[in-house]
């Protein structure tokens, strides 16, 4: 479970951080339904683009932008159907659409659910220990953007390999970057370099995907939200919902399937793996 006990002092330090920067956290509420977020908010959006690196953009954090870079409001959940044409199956297949978070992708909801947990409980204290985010690419990606949102300090931690771009974009959101040996399929070498990190430095906190809760949590609460939200909006009166299917790492998204099993019972949940390059 996620340790909410509560370190007072460190949370002192949070709360005159986040006010020193005007910082307001959304809650799981409001990332499933955006009409709950306060009108301020909502007119401050107008003049930001979806990338921007400020923390009005933390109540961007849900699958229900307007799909525009710049200003977006909200609407309903971005989603598309695959055509028959492509499938070559008469099911319907609906994808929701993760581009239309800030940095394109949902990781930053996953992210968030990770770190805001222990900095509203004074377990991170933003004015000394740096947040670790280690992966091969989004996730450590969400990580850095939601952190410097957040104020607080980071460290990117993913493979050498790994493109150009990403780096470059790290380089302007991250305050350090660490490079492991290989590519995407050598996650080791990541956690490795965290088992380092540990033992050297006292002034860390590693966010490890696999084993955050948030991880899931955040996916369980608002992603599994959104789904049903689509399938009622979609699904005609001879109609029934079947199951998820999601390609695993690790296994956060998986968390909507907990969600959906809960609503129809009888679904499936299936899991996916790579086989050249498993996790």
């Amino acid at each position: 479970m996620i340790d909410l006990s509560i370190h007072e002092e460190q949370l002192e330090r949070t709360v005159q951080r986040a006010r020193e920067r005007n910082i307001i956290i959304p809650t799981f509420a409001q990332m499933r339904d955006p009409t709950l977020v306060p009108d301020g908010v909502k007119a401050r959006l107008k003049n930001i683009g979806l990338w921007d690196i400020t923390s009005p953009n933390l109540f961007r954090i849900t699958w229900k932008n307007e799909p525009v870079a710049h200003g977006g409001g909200y609407n309903g959940v971005n989603y598309l159907e695959l055509p028959k044409s492509l499938t070559g199956v008469d099911t319907r297949i609906i994808a929701l659409v993760g581009k239309w978070f800030p940095t394109g992708s949902h990781k930053v909801g996953a992210t968030v659910a990770c770190l805001v947990p222990r900095l509203v409980t004074g377990q991170f204290d933003p004015t000394y220990q740096k947040a670790v985010w280690p992966s091969t690419g989004n996730y450590c990606r969400g990580g850095a953007y939601n952190s410097t949102l957040l104020a607080c300090e980071s460290v990117a931690i993913l493979p050498e390999e790994m493109s150009r771009e990403r780096f470059e974009w790290l380089s302007k959101v991250s305050g350090e970057i660490i490079a492991t040996p290989g590519c995407e399929s050598n996650v080791k070498e990541i956690f490795d370099k965290c088992w380092e990190l540990k033992e050297t430095r006292e002034d860390i906190v590693i966010f490890n995907q696999f084993d955050e809760f948030g991880n899931h949590l955040w996916h369980y609460e608002v992603t599994g939200h959104a789904m049903e939200e689509v399938l009622q909006q979609e699904m005609g009166p001879q109609e029934a919902y079947r199951g998820v299917v999601l390609t695993t790492g690790s296994a956060g998204t998986i968390g909507c399937g907990d969600y959906l099993k809960e609503i129809f019972p009888t679904s499936k949940v299936v899991a996916s793996e790579a086989l050249q390059c498993p996790t």
